[in-house]
């Protein structure tokens, strides 16, 4: 094929590409940009999970007609006219690429006003080709209404995930930023339901609030390095993180702004973690929000097309600068008592125990029928087929806290004990399903639950299968929901935290072949016990014995191996017997 120069289209969908990866992409480009013109509101509204539609309003400076025409043009921008300019960069756009890439691959609109203006003015883009410019009266602000993005490149639509999960994502970014710029006022809109909106004060907590709700009410410790003994010189640390009491699962609630701009960083992440060595149990993570502010010659924010990663002349000091910020913050609450560590196994009670490890399907799958002597006897036990293709096994003990070890016919085995409780609870469940036999346990008063913006947008979703699959769960007020059954299976654990759990995976997307699988897959894991728990030698023989009536036990829901099997001839051969 000869060479030949690329058209003025095929050049704007490749440029888009680099910038715009799916909705969130458009909506950070459109927000930063409001941000950049001195709004004290911001509106978002989408649809669709903003594929079908996102809508951006500011009552920042606005545009006059003039500079509309040329805001749409490739390359042209307010916020720098030299190279140089890149080295005392304060804004966070400055590419002049935002509205143009964006327009190349959707139906856009842009509505603006100047301060101070008699009239504003209104230009369209149909991928990328301008339909119209006249004027119009609009109020003072700019509103930019963004509808069937990627209509024009189905390649890269089929490649976005499903709505409510590209609407956790704008959910999140928008979430942060609110945090961040606790000055604007902010409010956002998912198919025509408020998520969250923010008063606007300057008070980073009101924010906060706005954002996560009351859960934080007490639990936030102000991060604050000016004027402290232990700052890095050169480097300003402020914001927000929460107590060791409020953590989750993700770091998805954790976000770092460097002069404005949200960044993703590992080391920064790192650093702050550092902090709360000790503080967290394994697996869990603080929520928070962290400022930093030094020269803006010491970063060079042009790594990425999307600017979401930055450089650092020293980049161990901003993050000892973090680092030490977290741990004052949270030496200044006298946190000497560490966080219980909930859902602890019981120790026996002769033949009973209803009221264990694993709730109730214990004792319905007959745990406490035997003797405690019975129980213990460590014979071996006749081995005898299996129609799941797993021999009977005869249990030795636990590994750790959370590996089963085994005996059969064929070696040893190690058993991960989540990942088996998992299998069986998800078995469970599906059976429930298909028998339309569904056991619920209703609470005596409703379990209030507070979500963040992004599981509220997955409850959303999901709600219809929660309730198939044994829970009774609506909206409470704007940004809870009240639970009033649960699947009878899972009685006795930490409702809430649970919920959390399940919603915060959903929020991801899921992992099933169906949204209900997705949702039984996740009810199953964050309801079945954990690793690091200890188990009573009739607890383990009982999971081990409902694990291999199960038609595939060998993975859990989510396709990780339950068990490693070790046979006798390589248990040999280790030892050097062979």
């Amino acid at each position: 094929m000869p060479i030949q120069l690329l058209t003025s289209e095929t050049i704007g969908k490749i440029a888009a590409g680099e910038v715009v990866e799916r909705p969130s992409s458009v909506v950070k480009e459109l927000i930063e940009n409001a941000i950049d013109a001195g709004a004290s509101r911001i509106s978002v509204e989408i649809q669709d999970g903003g594929g079908s539609l996102i809508r951006v309003s500011d009552d920042g400076s606005g545009m006059s007609k003039e500079d509309l025409s040329v805001a749409v043009l490739r390359h042209a921008t307010s916020k720098l006219s030299r190279f140089d300019d890149l080295e005392s960069l304060t804004t966070l756009g400055f590419r002049g690429e935002a509205l143009p890439s964006i327009g190349a691959v959707s139906n856009l609109e842009v509505r603006s006003a100047a301060r101070g203006a008699s009239t504003g003015s209104r230009i369209g883009l149909e991928y990328g080709a301008t339909i119209g410019s006249r004027a119009e009266a609009v109020p003072a602000g700019t509103t930019v209404t963004v509808s069937d993005l990627f209509g024009n490149v189905p390649a890269r639509r089929k490649f976005l995930r499903q709505p409510s999960t590209e609407a956790s994502y704008i959910s999140r970014l928008i979430g942060a930023y609110a945090c961040n710029r606790s000055d604007i006022r902010w409010s956002l809109l998912n198919d025509g339901r408020k998520v969250f909106n923010t008063s606007g004060t300057g008070d980073d907590i009101d924010a906060a609030i706005g954002v996560f709700g009351a859960e934080l009410s007490d639990e936030v410790l102000q991060l604050n390095s000016e004027g402290s003994e232990s700052a890095v010189p050169g480097v300003t640390v402020s914001g927000w993180v929460s107590s060791p009491r409020v953590s989750r699962s993700h770091r998805q609630n954790l976000f770092f702004f460097v002069n404005g701009r949200i960044v993703q960083h590992r080391a920064l992440t790192y650093a702050l973690e550092e902090a709360f060595h000790s503080l967290l149990m394994v697996g869990r993570h603080p929520i928070g929000m962290v400022r930093i502010e030094l020269d803006p010659a010491l970063i060079d924010v042009n790594v990425h097309p999307t600017k979401a990663e930055v450089k650092f002349v020293d980049e161990r000091a901003v993050c000892r600068a973090v680092q030490r910020a977290t741990h004052e913050a949270l030496l200044r609450q006298h946190l000497d008592v560490l966080p219980q560590v909930g859902f602890t196994a019981p120790e026996p009670r002769g033949a009973s125990i209803e009221q264990g490890t694993f709730g109730t399907w214990v004792a319905q799958q007959g745990f406490g029928s035997r003797s405690p002597e019975a129980v213990d006897d460590d014979r071996p036990t006749q081995i005898r087929p299996h129609p799941s293709g797993v021999p009977v096994m005869r249990v030795l003990g636990q590994v750790g806290a959370t590996y089963i070890v085994a005996e059969g016919p064929e070696g040893m085995f190690m058993i991960d004990q989540h990942a088996a409780h998992e299998r069986v609870m998800y078995e469970k469940i599906l059976g429930q399903m298909k028998t339309q036999a569904v056991e619920r346990q209703s609470l005596l008063d409703p379990l209030v639950v507070e979500l963040s913006p992004e599981e509220l947008t997955a409850f959303d979703r999901s709600a219809d299968e929660l309730k198939e699959i044994g829970f009774d769960i609506e909206r409470f007020g704007e940004q809870s929901i009240a639970i009033r059954e649960i699947p009878a299976m899972i009685r006795g654990v930490d409702i809430a935290e649970r919920i959390h759990l399940i919603l915060g995976e959903l929020a991801d997307g899921g992992v099933g072949d169906s949204w209900l699988d997705s949702v039984a897959i996740s009810a199953a894991c964050h309801t079945s016990i954990r690793a690091g728990q200890s188990l009573s030698l009739p607890e383990m023989r009982e999971l081990v014995a409902q694990l291999e009536r199960t038609a595939q036990p060998r993975a859990c829901g989510h396709g990780r191996p339950t068990m490693l099997h070790m046979s006798q001839t390589e248990l040999e051969r280790q030892f050097s017997r062979r």
